[in-house]
């Protein structure tokens, strides 16, 4: 059996405006977590917290230390829950997945009906043809995962099965019901992950009280989230840059075409700063950050430069490789967005900029860079005035991601779960 992210049995509609529910994206460096609501027009994001997590916590964007991490959930979760009454408490959280053996892909189904093709799609039949494709989509990709990293099938873990691109005769529609034709064309993106790492994500929401809505992987859910991400005219290349990983999304005509994280964040910038500077991680840290801010005096800065712009050149030669090996996806987007606490430093700008493009990637121009900030998500309002940061995308995207699997159970008959 399929296990998808979204539960039939909630009693309610989540787009009621009121249901509280929490994003938590438990990153390297940080945990944030955002507590949000949802209507027809979108998220409402009501309130912000970020909770600095302990060195040794996490690596390379998995819980290592499940009773730290546990710990800084709960200051998390305290901070969302102060001044709100017990009856105002979620119930309901989504989570956010990343690293190196979290793998997704993107897919497209070709599907015949062979019976009945001149008469309308139902909605019967469009959950029909969906559960069908899931299905197959389930297991080849478990193979597939298993093969490239050794794990077994039952180790690997669906984390979700996501519809994003229909036609039906050759025409591209939103939903197939009403619709005549033959030959059904179907875009899905899959994501699947080690079982150990979902696990320890649900004991961290059973610690909280907190029924788990989905785990999403952040770079599918990060590039869903820009406000023109599901255009068909939209393409462009997601670096989501945080302490432990880098999440790299590519979107081509509104399709997320691949994705890749690697084990290169921020925290390396660091550990490379402290060991030529001989001074501790959080001491590093604090200058790494007065690095990004300009606030070093002049000499200090130029030493630190130099040690963050040698580190950069080697993480621009890493995702060079991360871009190489999605060469399915033909031609790379040119255009770049940036997010997550890694991309303030402005070496990885730098890099960006310097590294010639055209000589060893399919791309026909060099790029262009920039930040993707909190007025570049859709559909997300922030009410709490404390959404203000790139490093604050991932867990809005988070939200995101659950507003639009109910509005495409709503308002395109998709049922998600078929």
């Amino acid at each position: 059996m399929i296990k998808l992210p979204l539960k039939k049995s909630l009693g309610k509609s989540l787009l009621d405006g009121n249901t509280p529910i929490v994003a938590l994206d438990i990153g390297t460096e940080t945990i944030k977590s955002i507590l949000f609501t949802m209507n027809d027009y979108g998220v409402t994001v009501n309130k912000v917290s970020r909770i600095q997590q302990q060195q040794h916590a996490m690596r390379s964007g998995i819980i290592t230390n499940l009773d730290t991490v546990l710990e800084n959930c709960k200051l998390s979760i305290n901070e969302l829950l102060a001044n709100l009454k017990p009856e105002e408490f979620p119930r309901y959280v989504m989570m956010g997945i990343a690293g190196e053996y979290v793998q997704g892909v993107s897919i497209v189904v070709n599907y015949e009906r062979e019976q009945h093709f001149e008469k309308e799609v139902t909605q019967k039949e469009q959950e029909k043809i969906i559960k069908e494709v899931k299905s197959q989509i389930a297991v080849t990709g478990k193979d597939d995962l298993s093969l490239r990293t050794g794990l077994k099938n039952d180790d690997i873990e669906i984390l979700h099965i996501t519809p994003t691109g229909m036609e039906i005769g050759g025409m591209p529609v939103n939903s197939l019901v009403g619709y005549k034709g033959r030959n059904v064309k179907l875009n899905f993106y899959a994501s699947f992950a080690p079982r150990t790492y979902t696990e320890a994500l649900r004991k961290v929401a059973s610690s909280l009280n907190f029924e788990v809505l989905g785990i999403v992987s952040q770079p599918f859910a990060v590039a869903r989230a820009h406000s023109g991400g599901r255009n068909t005219n939209f393409s462009a290349i997601f670096l989501d840059i945080g302490g432990g990983t880098t999440d790299v999304a590519i979107v081509k005509n509104g399709n997320v075409a691949d994705t890749q994280m690697f084990a290169f964040g921020g925290r390396v910038f660091t550990k490379e700063l402290a060991r030529l500077t001989d001074s501790d991680f959080r001491h590093a840290e604090l200058r790494k950050i007065k690095y990004s801010q300009k606030e070093l005096p002049k000499e200090v800065m130029r030493q630190v430069q130099k040690t963050m712009y040698t580190t950069a050149t080697l993480w621009m030669r890493t995702l060079k490789a991360a871009l190489e090996s999605c060469e399915d996806t033909g031609p790379l987007p040119t255009q770049i967005y940036l997010c997550g606490g890694g991309a303030l430093l402005p070496d990885i700008k730098s890099a960006l900029m310097e590294f010639p493009w055209k000589r060893y990637l399919p791309i026909a121009v060099v790029p262009k860079i920039e930040m993707f900030t909190p007025d570049l998500l859709g559909s997300v309002t922030d009410n709490s005035g404390d959404l203000q940061y790139i490093y604050d995308i991932t867990p809005a995207s988070l939200a995101k991601f659950l507003y639009d699997m109910e509005m495409d159970r709503k308002t395109k008959n998709i049922n998600w779960e078929a």
